[in-house]
């Protein structure tokens, strides 16, 4: 009987924490600027941007 109630509470406390988690997500998203791209890369990011700076590889 008590191992039913710990899992009860603890699928409400995940569920909570869940929705509480989304709900900041939510807000986050609807305050970013739409025309924001993220800091220190191009607004239109390429595949010859990712792999235009090559890292030297170590010699065998």
């Amino acid at each position: 009987m008590l191992a039913v109630a710990l899992l009860a509470a603890w699928i409400v406390l995940a569920l909570g924490v869940a929705l509480v988690v989304g709900a900041g997500i939510r807000v986050a998203d609807r305050r970013a600027p739409f025309t924001d791209h993220l800091a220190g890369l191009p607004a239109e990011l390429t595949v010859d941007d990712v792999l235009g700076a090559r890292v030297t590889q170590p010699s065998r």
